[in-house]
Formats: C-alpha cells, sequence, structure tokens
C-alpha cells in the first residue's frame, strides 16, 4: 500500500511538472498564427509564402538557443494559418545587396515573397517579440507588430540572452583595421545561409557566402564559442590564393568541393571573420587548425599584406583592406 501510493504521488509530481507546458504551448501557437494571418493580410495577394530571416536578441544581432526554438514554433503556428505559408529554407543573406542577386532565380522559381524575423527582448515576465515581414521583391516592409510571450511557455532550458563574454567578443571582432573603410573602397560581405546571426542545431551544415565589391583577397576565419580560431578558406581543398572577382559570390563549400561544415560541440556563439586586401596577403595560415593566441590578435596578424613598402594597385593606385563579420549560435537538438 505505502509504495502504490508512492507511485500515485511522483505521477502527480510529474504531471504537474509538465502541465504548464502543455497548457502554454497551443495557447501560444494559436496566438502566432493569428498574428502572421494578420500581417499576411496586409500583402496585396490573398496568399504569400515567406521565408525565414533571422531572430536575434535585441540590437546585439546575436542569436540564442531562443532563435531556433522561436522558428520552431512559428513554423508550427504558420501550419495552422489561411494566408501565410513558410518555406522550409532562410533566405536572410538575401536582404545583403552583395548576395540578393543570388537568389532572384530562385525567388521566382519557388514564388518566394517575403521575409520573416525579427528581434526579441526581455519585457518583464514574458520576452517582447518584434516580427516583421518584408517583401523580397522591393524590400519594403509589409507589416509589424509587437508580440509578448509568456516566460511559462518557453523552456527553462532556453537561453534568451547572449553571454556576456560573446557580447564582448563581438564587439572585439568587430573591427580589427582600427579605421572605418573609406567612402567608395574596397568592401567584403559575409553571410551564412542562414543569415548574419543565424541559429543551427547540432548536426546541421553550414553555407558560407563571401562578396567584395572589388577584385580582392580574401581570408575566413572561425571563432568558436571557446575563442579558438582557425583559417577556413582558402584552404587545402578550396580557394587557391582566396582571389575574389567583384560582384561574384562565392560559395562555401563549392557544390563540388569535398568538405562540408558539420555544426556540432562546443555549443554556443561562433563567429566568422572575412578580411580583404586588394593585394595579396604577406602569409597563409595553417587551414583547419587552432591558431595561437585570443582571436583579435590573430586575424589582425592576418591582415598583413605582401610587402614592407606601400602596394600599388591597378584600379585604386594603392593597396586596400576591409573585413566583415557574421555569427551564427548552435544548439543542441
Amino acid at each position: 500500500m505505502n509504495r502504490s501510493r508512492f507511485y500515485i504521488i511522483n505521477l502527480l509530481f510529474l504531471i504537474l511538472l509538465f502541465v504548464p507546458c502543455t497548457v502554454n504551448a497551443v495557447p501560444l501557437i494559436d496566438d502566432l498564427a493569428g498574428n502572421l494571418d494578420a500581417m499576411a493580410a496586409k500583402y496585396w495577394d490573398s496568399r504569400l509564402q515567406a521565408a525565414f530571416g533571422t531572430f536575434t536578441y535585441e540590437y546585439t544581432g546575436l542569436a540564442t538557443p531562443f532563435s531556433r526554438w522561436l522558428e520552431d514554433q512559428l513554423s508550427k503556428a504558420a501550419s495552422r494559418t489561411d494566408r501565410l505559408t513558410l518555406f522550409n529554407r532562410s533566405a536572410a543573406a538575401a536582404m545583403d545587396p552583395a548576395f540578393k542577386t543570388m537568389y532572384g532565380d530562385f525567388f521566382a522559381t519557388n514564388q518566394v515573397d517575403g521575409l520573416l524575423s525579427g528581434k526579441f527582448f526581455t519585457d518583464g515576465p514574458g520576452v517582447r517579440l518584434q516580427l516583421e515581414l518584408t517583401s523580397l521583391r522591393n524590400g519594403d516592409l509589409i507589416d509589424a507588430r509587437d508580440i509578448i510571450i509568456p516566460s511559462s511557455a518557453i523552456p527553462a532550458t532556453i537561453s534568451l540572452a547572449p553571454a556576456s563574454d560573446i557580447m564582448d567578443r563581438a564587439k572585439a571582432l568587430a573591427s580589427l583595421a582600427g579605421s572605418p573603410a573609406a567612402p567608395g573602397g574596397l568592401a567584403v560581405s559575409v553571410s551564412t545561409d542562414r543569415g548574419a546571426g543565424a541559429a543551427y542545431y547540432d548536426g546541421e551544415t553550414m553555407i558560407v557566402f563571401v562578396s567584395v565589391n572589388r577584385d580582392a583577397y580574401v581570408k575566413l576565419y572561425s571563432i568558436d564559442a571557446t575563442g579558438k580560431t582557425q583559417l577556413i578558406w582558402p584552404n587545402r581543398f578550396s580557394g587557391g590564393n582566396g582571389r575574389i572577382i567583384a560582384g561574384s559570390p562565392v560559395r562555401i563549400p563549392g557544390s563540388n568541393d569535398p568538405f562540408t561544415f558539420l555544426l556540432g560541440a562546443p555549443y554556443g556563439t561562433e563567429f566568422i571573420k572575412a578580411v580583404a586586401s586588394t593585394v595579396p596577403f604577406a602569409q597563409k595560415e595553417e587551414d583547419f587548425a587552432t591558431l595561437t593566441g585570443d582571436a583579435r590578435s590573430v586575424i589582425s596578424r592576418g591582415l598583413l599584406v605582401a610587402g614592407n613598402a606601400p602596394q600599388k594597385d591597378a584600379k585604386a593606385g594603392s593597396f586596400d583592406t576591409a573585413e566583415a563579420l557574421a555569427s551564427y549560435v548552435i544548439s543542441k537538438r
């Protein structure tokens, strides 16, 4: 009898433990579905197909595990809408003019009309989501609205804000050259296939896009969640000397490259840093190997270009350098 009572008490405890999640899940999905339908109603057509953009914390540009959890909830909500369909591919990189041309034919073929993205903020007992629906045809905002997600609907294991050291690392990596690029000078853009500020699950693969506005040499570094830095492109499999033609974005890995970027532990926020130069770099570090020193000093050394005297560039009269940063978070499923 005592043992039976023990089992009943434990069963009741488990029910009470999981009921809040069950109770809040359906109202949250219904609320999101209603908002998505209302936003899509602002579109000129009766149906709108949208792809995911990025969902980042406040104004940091950084994704967190909450970002991908939110995408999962929005996917479930979209299945209950009358006017909006979610396309099963991210298109965040298309909002960067450097990569827009890569997506033009893809959007036309698949009739992807909009991009769903947003920022989220800590707001009292919950999370305030600023959700935006943007036209991929002309970049205009179709609709935007604030949605409050109660804390009770969010699993306790889901992190909302980036750790303070991650935000410090993002600031440190943002500008290594010491001064902003001159107007009309060399510019480099970098993004993942889920955008700059993306969220991935363990076991997914990542594609990196890089583009320059003038012919240039480019190096890409990866900085993992622990701060370790590696040169990931050009590498022994792809990229040669890293030269990229202006206005011709490069996909890494390419469709015929014998490697992939398979994501896994350590979980957390990682960065891709692109550095570009109109003349060759002075050295090429060993690829896919941990480079000694903190990320900032490692990549700053990598910015050195060939020769000790100012180099001459046929188009500009002198060499030029540029840099760009993209981040992404890896979460355990």
